[in-house]
């Protein structure tokens, strides 16, 4: 498992550095300003519950896009790490990409998880898609910690 995280870690870092080269407009820069900011505070709300870096924890997330091509070059491009799943979203004209590692889970530190977040913001820009929601879940305690109760500026 350990060697497993450590090319992912090294596979996210390597596609981060190379999508910050493209330029972000205000709007995708609070975007990811927020998630960042959303990172933070949950990290610390996990730690707080008994969260540690050895805690095997699956993610799961969604997306946003008003393309259903680009959707779907999105669900491509994260297809090898990450169950995916494409739909009709309630607001008309979009679509919803949900994702998530389970069965599976990682272990990892604050570092690669603020990279993990800044990379799903990335990759979803580059795909004209927003990175919208997340949550963790540690099988081991139950717990479940959710972006959307992070209320970020």
């Amino acid at each position: 498992m350990r060697i497993f995280t450590a090319i992912l870690v090294f596979l996210l870092a390597s596609q981060l550095q190379a999508s910050q080269g493209e330029d972000m407009n205000s709007y995708q820069q609070g975007i990811s300003q927020r998630r960042v900011a959303e990172a933070h505070e949950l990290w610390a709300t996990m730690k707080a519950d008994g969260f540690t870096e050895n805690t095997v924890a699956a993610l799961d997330f969604s997306f946003f896009s008003n393309s259903e091509t680009e959707a779907r070059e999105l669900m491509n491009s994260l297809s090898e790490n990450y169950t995916l799943e494409l739909s009709t979203a309630s607001e008309p004209g979009y679509f919803l990409i949900k994702g998530t590692t389970r069965p599976y889970g990682n272990e990892f530190t604050q570092e690669q998880w603020l990279g993990w977040v800044e990379y799903m913001v990335s990759t979803g820009f580059s795909h004209n898609a927003v990175f919208s929601t997340w949550s963790v879940y540690d099988p081991a305690s139950k717990s479940t910690w959710s972006s959307e109760s992070i209320e970020a500026e």
